[in-house]
């Protein structure tokens, strides 16, 4: 961390302590063990998945060095370190973090942690453990309780300078590697060739990234969460979607773009529309709106657009009221974003955990709460020609208002997403994605 980072997190950490005082005071709970949790083999194996430690221990320590350590937050306000330092030939041990200032006590053998944890907790009237242990020997007499957990998801939502900071670089990171990778599209590489790129460019590895890349040329950008890297180039590139982000101090950006080859006039008409539909969407952006008000809104400019490029026929209200729209945009707008990629509470209606579900037209719609200052969401409209939901339409009534002619010659282009990552403010919002891409080009 450089010095400014660590001023944020001084103040960050604080403000943090306060809201876990505030909530163990209204759970009823003395003391919460974070447990970091430890990587998980892979089935039959002696590897392992990447390590990322448990986003509420996060919360406290940004990062991941943390294997099979622990925090242990109390209701008088003196939070302990209990950090793993194996003695270890085969790995390289971690070291405690410079930035740590929280009392820290270092344990070479699991065992002795473990029972300077119990006697730290054996003081204290009510414990519970938020991690993925499900069974342990500490004294603690609840894991993961739903009241906790939802109180203390209902805060994350809302961000701290240190936070805005951290994914301000994540982003910035991000849009390096966006920037490499339209390059290589643009000299006809391989998905893989341009995953490669982005890697390089924003300096990363792929344990490092906050989810895995989805790197889509022509119809494979119809595969939402498109998973594969084709070695070999097509015999021709129509389209090229990236959806792919950057992790600093384990905050997350997520960020999409879609791009037309040459000659792909009607294809590029459509995702500058997109564009244009998501920045309208943007300018919405205020305080006290429900996202599910800038989701639907989203629906009925997709159904404008596809009425302009000569796709359906009839008005956009006509279009929306008969669910056509959700067809091509089968996903939510966005969701909450920080130390998970998907970040949690998207769908709290209250700190108690009460929820509010999307409604039923919409499943996939990550995020419904009202909009609030410090909340860190993305907008990520799309608008896609997938085959299944094609033919799903095609056979419905709704299908009547479609020209099926002309989406045909789109299938090849597979689809667009547009996606940013903004910070709302008072007044309305700052747009972390769009500042890096102008700062980078």
């Amino acid at each position: 961390m450089d010095q400014t980072l660590k001023d944020l997190y001084i103040k960050h950490l604080a403000h943090v302590d306060l809201e876990w005082q505030a909530t163990l005071q209204r759970t009823g709970f003395d003391a919460v063990v974070l447990a970091a949790g430890t990587s998980q083999r892979y089935f039959m194996d002696d590897q392992s998945a990447p390590f990322k430690a448990n986003p509420h221990l996060a919360r406290w320590l940004p990062t991941d060095l943390l294997e099979h350590s622990m925090l242990i937050v109390t209701g008088d306000g003196q939070p302990r370190l209990f950090f793993y330092q194996p003695a270890d030939y085969w790995h390289l041990p971690p070291s405690v973090p410079d930035w740590i200032t929280l009392p820290t006590e270092v344990h070479s053998d699991i065992e002795t942690l473990h029972a300077a944890a119990a006697t730290l907790l054996g003081k204290r009237s009510r414990v519970a453990l938020i991690g993925a242990q499900t069974q342990t020997n500490l004294p603690v007499d609840a894991i993961n309780p739903a009241d906790l957990i939802a109180d203390l998801d209902w805060d994350r939502a809302r961000k701290t300078a240190f936070e805005i900071a951290c994914m301000t670089q994540a982003t910035e990171q991000g849009v390096t590697g966006h920037i490499a990778a339209r390059a290589a599209f643009q000299a006809g590489c391989s998905e893989f060739e341009i995953h490669m790129a982005y890697l390089q460019a924003s300096s990363q590895t792929a344990a490092d990234l906050p989810y895995s890349n989805i790197v889509a040329l022509n119809e494979h950008a119809g595969v939402l969460h498109y998973q594969f890297y084709d070695r070999e180039a097509p015999a021709r590139h129509r389209s090229f979607l990236i959806d792919a982000g950057g992790r600093h101090h384990n905050y997350a950006a997520d960020i999409t773009r879609t791009y037309a080859a040459a000659g792909e006039t009607d294809f590029a008409a459509l995702i500058d529309a997109v564009d244009q539909a998501q920045q309208q969407i943007l300018a919405l952006i205020r305080p006290g709106l429900s996202y599910l008000h800038l989701h639907e809104t989203m629906h009925h400019f997709i159904a404008r657009i596809l009425i302009d490029a000569g796709l359906a026929n009839g008005s956009p209200e006509a279009l929306f009221a008969c669910g056509a729209t959700r067809a091509f945009l089968p996903h939510g707008l966005g969701h909450l974003l920080g130390l998970q990629t998907h970040d949690v509470g998207g769908q709290q209606g209250d700190r108690q955990g009460t929820l509010v579900p999307p409604p039923a037209e919409y499943p996939a719609l990550r995020l419904t709460r009202t909009i609030e200052p410090d909340q860190i969401f993305t907008i990520e409209p799309g608008l896609y020609f997938i085959p299944m939901l094609l033919d799903q339409l095609k056979s419905s009534q709704a299908g009547a208002n479609i020209t099926w002619d002309g989406i045909a010659k789109m299938l090849s282009c597979g689809g667009i997403r547009i996606e940013d990552n903004v910070v709302v403010t008072a007044d309305g919002h700052t747009n972390l994605t769009r500042q890096a891409f102008a700062r980078h080009g």
